[in-house]
């Protein structure tokens, strides 16, 4: 029994050593593992991030009121036909970049959509004042004279803390 002892004592030993030494093994491989897959992840988050912050400020330009009239009027159109197509144009443009709100903070997303909503308000309030029946020239020419003071600071406000997180998270 002591000779059978001294023979099992060194094998048991030697066997608790090698599977403590398979685990600590396996178990730094899957630490390694997961640190790739985190690197691999996040520099393709780092690149959707920045597309995203560079298709809100091609949004914020394209919405721009100025840009925006002077891009989409058609000389027979009515004003009200106008309105109705500016409408839809605004909408599709921000549906089309919906899913950006996921790269970016809720501040710079609230920010873009106030500039969305004050656009879309500076549209029907303007349009309300003039008749239905007015050339779409018309329109557009008030869209462009009442742009001022609130609308442009929306659009400004959304284009800098877009910007402004941007820089905060990855330097000038």
């Amino acid at each position: 029994m002591s000779n059978t002892f001294s023979i099992l004592w060194p094998t048991l030993l030697t066997m608790l050593f090698t599977l403590t030494l398979v685990v600590l093994f396996l178990r730094q491989e899957n630490k390694r593992r997961k640190f790739e897959i985190r690197v691999k992840e996040g520099s393709e988050l780092l690149r959707l991030r920045i597309q995203a912050y560079e298709r809100l400020i091609l949004l914020m330009e394209r919405l721009n009121p100025e840009s925006l009239v002077l891009r989409e009027q058609q000389h027979s159109w009515t004003s009200v036909q106008f309105q109705t197509h500016l409408l839809k144009i605004i909408r599709r443009e921000f549906d089309h970049n919906l899913a950006m709100q996921l790269y970016v903070s809720d501040k710079s997303w609230n920010k873009v959509k106030a500039a969305r909503e004050g656009l879309i308000r500076l549209i029907n309030t303007t349009a309300s004042r003039i008749d239905v029946n007015a050339p779409a020239l018309e329109l557009g020419r008030f869209l462009i004279e009442n742009m001022g003071g609130e609308l442009i600071l929306y659009f400004n406000e959304a284009i800098n803390a877009i910007k402004d997180e941007m820089n905060e998270y990855y330097g000038k």
